[in-house]
């Protein structure tokens, strides 16, 4: 029996909840998931009961300061995708209060979503891929991912941190939501999902910076609040700055955004950025730095021809995908904005139906990264 070739169906909505949840159902029919992604402003709770109210119910969702849609990338409105039954099924999980979730029942959730695919119309669909999103505010991520990706063994894991703290460092409106799952919105929670295609899948963990020779020591530092305060014994604001060849003192962290820090992990080299400067001159970054970590200082590279690159071997694994699920760090995300490259960037995505959001921390595999584009393309039916 022939395998059914409905189309994933993207989507793009602005307006208020009722009207926005009108646009996302129109194309809900026989969907074993919708995903979506929303800008800050939108209430995800009011969406949710506007989605139940007319039959969505297997919903996910994360809102962030920036979306990824066919448009490129918007600071309004609200972009996903459904992902027709037949040629997909999914099990999913809220993941509550998950910073303080052991390692036992973080182990148990994937056990479960697995039996649940096998039990199910997963079970004849021969490839898997896992999402993760998460509110930012956890800050667990690196644990997490660890974790969950450890017990996937060897499912492509893509996931990214939802908030809007980059574009809007005053902080979350008083009761606002990140993340939503169903008809209710979440808070402290992680979302996990776990995806059987027909299709091949292949998953990417993307940045355009190469190391340097320039190597240091993380000598005093608290990963828990992801802070540095000392880098080879001395200040680390000062060694930092050096580092970076600046002939004048600052204190922009957008001016460090060219020159992250790297670390190695498995043979590759994946960026942290720092994201805030304290007045007492210790470092905030995106990712946690531990006392005796060897980090390199990064150089930049082209970074509108590295994504060019990217999707080449992506199209060479896969052909030209039927979809992108694309988690574009954000502070990538404002320095194309700052340097003037969001236009050609988006000509690349655009191509590729990349859609997605701009998130605080991006999570592949088993590492949390950032400053980082991590995707995964579903290959289009032949």
């Amino acid at each position: 029996m022939r395998r059914a070739t409905k189309k994933i169906a993207c989507f793009h909505a602005s307006g208020d909840p009722v009207a926005s949840a009108a646009a996302i159902a129109a194309g809900s029919a026989d969907s074993a998931l919708t995903v979506i992604f929303a800008s800050a402003a939108h209430d995800l709770a009011a969406i949710g009961r506007e989605l139940a109210a007319r039959g969505v119910n297997r919903v996910v969702g994360a809102a962030a300061g920036r979306i990824i849609s066919a448009r490129g990338f918007e600071t309004t409105g609200l972009a996903g995708f459904h992902l027709p039954a037949g040629r997909f099924a999914s099990a999913d999980r809220v993941l509550k209060d998950v910073a303080g979730m052991g390692l036992p029942e973080l182990r148990a959730s994937v056990r479960e979503l697995r039996l649940q695919l096998a039990r199910g119309a997963g079970a004849s669909l021969p490839h898997r891929f896992a999402l993760l999103f998460v509110d930012a505010e956890s800050r667990c991520e690196e644990r997490l991912a660890a974790v969950l990706g450890m017990e996937l063994n060897g499912v492509p894991l893509i996931g990214g941190s939802a908030g809007d703290l980059y574009f809007n460092p005053l902080g979350h409106p008083p009761g606002s939501t990140r993340l939503l799952h169903q008809s209710g919105a979440q808070r402290g929670a992680a979302i996990l999902c776990l995806v059987a295609s027909a299709m091949p899948v292949i998953a990417y963990c993307h940045h355009h910076f190469s190391h340097s020779d320039k190597k240091f020591v993380i000598t005093d530092a608290d990963p828990a609040r992801r802070l540095v305060r000392e880098i080879d014994g001395r200040p680390a604001l000062e060694v930092y700055t050096a580092a970076c060849g600046f002939r004048k003192p600052t204190r922009e962290s957008r001016d460090f955004a060219p020159f992250p820090l790297m670390i190695r992990i498995g043979g590759h080299y994946y960026p942290r950025g720092m994201q805030r400067i304290y007045p007492n001159g210790a470092l905030e970054f995106a990712c946690a730095l531990e006392p005796g970590l060897v980090v390199t200082l990064a150089k930049p590279g082209d970074i509108v021809a590295s994504l060019d690159n990217l999707f080449a071997g992506m199209r060479a694994q896969i052909g030209v995908p039927e979809l992108v699920i694309g988690v574009d760090c954000a502070a990538r995300t404002a320095y194309m904005e700052r340097e003037g490259l969001t236009q050609g960037i988006e000509a690349i995505l655009r191509p590729h139906a990349v859609t997605g959001f701009a998130s605080l921390g991006e999570q592949f595999n088993t590492i949390h990264a950032n400053n980082s584009f991590t995707c995964l393309g579903v290959a289009a039916p032949s």
